[in-house]
């Protein structure tokens, strides 16, 4: 009986310690496979992005070396007309998704096949390109007369969305806006990556031509900024690289009252035809834009050169600190997209910006949902999840990079539930496309950019910097 017992506890002991080793070995086999899986992930998505790409051109309708985009108006409004939805070329769209491609191929050399992709999607960034400076459009001819008299023959090119209808003269002068800080430093700093992945030799934009439009010493200031903000004369980056209005006094009234009178003629806030738009007539300073800034210069060593890099960090923190995400930015109306590029500023070398990437990643760990994911705002293509959820994922992989503390839990949670949404065809998966951008002000909630192409691009960029952690 007592050789029974011990039998006994001999076998219960054995049958723990191979449930024990079980489970070890398949707790590795499941980090294996997740790596494992990822990689796969990573090479579907990109028998995407290559098959998507555009491939000819047609003038005035697509671009080769682009992805699809589409600019949505949602609802009707008055001066722009009826809702619609049309395919747009833009800089803004263009450079991301390239720049997020190099940043792959800079991590895994071993991709070749990126190589053409980003050789085709430079070629067409370089048509933006006015000395180094860049637009959101290009330059086109008017689909229609854009004075009553005096109209010039021919007409002038004007900037422009490729198939998006301009229903009157007045929304057809607003579109030609001038050059910005955002587009020019998504432009530079992908002639920035094509110089280091083809040896070639694009000149880059000097930290100089941002320092040309700081926030600094100002007779105008944008109504946008004049509600949300209470920080005139911050010294940070603005959005237009262009001469704005100047009054002799500037003050709130003249502000609103040129604003309320926009289409009369005389308003400083309206568009003239063939002229370059400052959005009602008054540049602004916006948190997503400056982080743009301050990732490019931080890539090309120009960061201390900067006068504006101190005062933007500062400005950054200030307007965090209020944490009012709604309203934080301009032209970016996706509750994480502040996060994912301060993030990145952060990561990419602008040391000034801790203590707002610290923000930014408490935000971030306070709101994630049970199943991993991120939300919007509910006016964000309905809550939107996937887009949302990747801004907040890359956020953390760049905040961990840093040295700041983020639990790989909460990691491979966002990342568990990108996977459930992901669309599958072949050898090829993608993902619907969220809202990345906005028409700013008045538009910010009404005036979306999407593309499946940058959605997947994001995710495809986040899982490889998250397997080099």
């Amino acid at each position: 009986m007592p050789y029974f017992k011990s039998s006994k506890k001999k076998l219960k002991f054995y049958f723990l310690l191979l449930f024990l080793v079980s489970n070890q070995v398949s707790f590795c086999q499941e980090n294996l496979i997740s790596n494992d899986l990822l990689k796969g992930q990573i090479d579907s998505a990109l028998n995407f992005m290559q098959s998507s790409q555009i491939k000819e051109t047609i003038p005035e309708k697509q671009y080769a070396g682009e992805w699809p985009v589409d600019m949505h108006l949602t609802s009707a409004y008055f001066f722009i007309g009826k809702k619609q939805k049309a395919q747009d070329s833009n800089c803004f769209t263009v450079s991301a998704i390239h720049n997020a491609l190099a940043e792959v191929y800079l991590l895994d050399s071993s991709r070749k096949e990126l190589l053409p992709i980003l050789k085709a999607a430079h070629d067409d960034i370089a048509e933006y390109d006015d000395s180094n400076l860049y637009n959101f459009w290009k330059k086109l001819p008017p689909t229609r007369r854009l004075k009553y008299f005096n109209e010039p023959k021919p007409q002038p090119l004007v900037h422009r969305p490729t198939n998006f209808h301009l229903r009157i003269k007045f929304i057809h002068n607003a579109a030609n806006v001038p050059e910005d800080a955002d587009d020019t430093s998504l432009g530079n700093l992908a002639a920035y990556y094509s110089n280091r992945l083809f040896d070639t030799k694009n000149s880059l934009a000097s930290y100089k031509r941002f320092d040309e439009y700081l926030d600094l010493n100002r007779k105008n200031r944008n109504w946008f900024n004049v509600l949300f903000h209470a920080d005139a004369n911050s010294g940070a980056y603005m959005t237009w690289l262009h001469p704005e209005y100047e009054y002799n006094r500037w003050n709130v009234a003249k502000t609103a009252f040129n604003t309320l009178l926009i289409f009369v003629p005389g308003s400083t806030a309206r568009p003239e035809a063939y002229e370059p738009w400052v959005p009602f007539g008054a540049n602004d300073v916006d948190v997503v834009v400056n982080a743009n800034v301050l990732t490019y210069l931080a890539k090309t060593h120009q960061l201390e050169k900067s006068i504006g890099y101190k005062n933007s960090a500062e400005l950054i923190e200030k307007r965090l600190k209020k944490r009012a995400w709604a309203n934080n930015s301009v032209y970016y109306p996706n509750q994480f997209h502040i996060h994912f590029t301060v993030a990145k500023a952060y990561a990419s070398g602008a040391e000034l910006l801790k203590n707002s990437a610290e923000i930014v990643l408490k935000d971030i760990l306070e709101k994630q949902n049970e199943d991993g994911s991120f939300q919007s705002y509910s006016f964000i293509n309905h809550f939107d999840k996937v887009q949302t959820t990747v801004n907040a994922l890359s956020a953390m992989v760049d905040c961990k990079k840093k040295g700041l503390e983020v639990s790989d839990d909460v990691m491979k949670k966002a990342i568990k539930f990108i996977l459930s949404q992901k669309i599958t065809s072949g050898n090829e998966i993608h993902w619907e496309a969220g809202v990345y951008f906005s028409g700013g002000t008045l538009l910010r909630n009404t005036l979306f950019w999407k593309s499946e192409a940058y959605t997947t691009v994001a995710i495809i960029n986040c899982f490889q910097r998250y397997l080099s952690l």
